[in-house]
Parts: structure tokens; C-alpha cells; sequence
């Protein structure tokens, strides 16, 4: 049995929009069948928990470099342009699906 995809959501305080997006993001981890590990955390957690991540999503611009795909998810908090967003989850998770 394959592990869960390890997805870290992390927003300014690791409280407000991350559960909001989490909750989005987990919505479309069951729509394809993924399992997933959910981590919400705080912007400047990122650089100490990246490791253990196979993606981050980001409710705010983050430029730093990382090792695993960032995706920002902005838009479940706007509502502007969610459905590209959700494509690029969808396209990121197939590519991590095939690594794994």
C-alpha cells in the first residue's frame, strides 16, 4: 500500500485561510482517490517542514525555493479563478502519483 501524499497548507497564521483551503483541497485529494496528509501550518513553517512534503499550497505569494511543487490556492479563498487552480492540483497530483 502506497504512503498518503504528505501536502502541507500554510497561509500567514496556519489558522484561518489554510482550513479554509485544506478543507477545498481535501475535497479534490478524495475526488481523484488520493489519500493525503493534511498539514496546516504557518508561511514561515515552510522552510523547516519541507522535507516531509510532496506538495505545498500557499494562500499568499511564496518565493522562496523549495523542493516539492508550490501551488498557491488563493483563489478558494477569492473565489477568482478557482477552477484553474483546481486543474493545476489535479495535473500536479497525477505527476506526483507517477513518482511515487
Amino acid at each position: 500500500m502506497n504512503r498518503p501524499v504528505e501536502a502541507m497548507v500554510a497561509c500567514g497564521s496556519g489558522i484561518a485561510t489554510s482550513t479554509v483551503a485544506a478543507e477545498q483541497i481535501q475535497e479534490i485529494f478524495d475526488e481523484m482517490g488520493i489519500r493525503v496528509r493534511i498539514t496546516k501550518c504557518s508561511i514561515t513553517d515552510i522552510p523547516l517542514k519541507q522535507d516531509d512534503m510532496d506538495v505545498i499550497f500557499v494562500t499568499n505569494n511564496y518565493r522562496e525555493k523549495v523542493k516539492c511543487p508550490v501551488i498557491n490556492v488563493t483563489s478558494f479563498i477569492t473565489g477568482i479563478r478557482k477552477d484553474k487552480t483546481i486543474d493545476k492540483i489535479k495535473e500536479v497530483l497525477l505527476e506526483i502519483q507517477e513518482h511515487k
